[in-house]
């Protein structure tokens, strides 16, 4: 197989969660053409997943060398980015990304959430309602949404994202036949927002008996989150529903893993 092969199928195992054969596929595309357009921006995205980010910026980095247009390497280092607290270079690529395509959904998310993190709501909320023009079933837009009208306090659109963001979850569920983790957080989240501890204490403590909680931040279907959140949002929801004792055994583990 020559060089495009190799790359098409190795981006095909990647759409169908096959990431070893996708990863292989990929380094023997680079192997025959090491200037290939696509390949590196295809493994920066496997690098990301699996929470290897210094190589999934190298990546990234070389396909911009490589393709200097790219919208998708551009969006993933700009991701990148923002999991390693570099908002401004996070915002730089996500802004090249746009003047690349304009309105292109992925990169209004990206400088919605980079808005949000900075404390800048509105401008998140009018970046992220572009976003979900194109977007409408993304989970990472509506979840962000949710959560910059909850701090707005704007709470009928808050409720109005959180019906959205059922849905999503439910239409994800059933085309994967599976939760994802980042769904019991996202669901254990928005349950808190609304007041709904128990149901709060229902996700996050089955989320937490799936995986193993570290001080580290992750991106799952356009949800980019702290995992340590998982148990703060839990011993938050606990307080509030009066039980102070599962409430400062959190509290610990949290100091634990800092």
């Amino acid at each position: 197989m020559n060089a495009e092969e190799l790359l098409d199928l190795g981006l095909t195992c990647q759409l169908k969660g096959q990431l070893e054969k996708a990863q292989d596929y990929l380094k023997k595309a680079l192997a025959q053409d090491p200037q290939i357009k696509g390949a590196h921006s295809g493994l920066g995205d496997l690098y990301l997943k699996q929470g290897l980010f210094d190589t999934a910026e190298e990546m990234y980095a070389k396909e911009i060398v490589i393709n200097p247009s790219s919208v998708k390497a551009h969006i993933g280092l700009a991701n990148v980015y923002i999991i390693k607290g570099e908002e401004a270079r996070s915002l730089s690529n996500f802004e090249k990304a746009l003047s690349l395509s304009p309105n292109d959904w992925r990169a209004c998310r990206g400088i919605g959430y980079v808005h949000f993190i900075k404390g800048e709501l509105s401008k998140s909320i009018g970046w992220l309602k572009m976003a979900a023009e194109g977007g409408a079933e993304d989970l990472g837009v509506h979840f962000w949404l949710a959560l910059a009208y909850h701090k707005s306090r704007l709470t009928t659109e808050m409720d109005m994202e959180i019906e959205r963001i059922k849905v999503i979850c439910q239409n994800i569920e059933k085309f994967t036949g599976k939760q994802a983790g980042v769904l019991g957080y996202v669901l254990g989240k928005i349950s808190a927002l609304q007041g709904r501890n128990k149901d709060a204490i229902k996700y996050l403590e089955d989320l937490r008996k799936k995986i193993s909680i570290k001080n580290k931040k992750k991106m799952e279907l356009g949800v980019i989150y702290d995992e340590i959140d998982i148990l703060k949002t839990l011993a938050d929801a606990y307080e509030k529903s009066g039980d102070k004792n599962s409430s400062s055994s959190i509290q610990k583990e949290i100091a634990q893993s800092a």
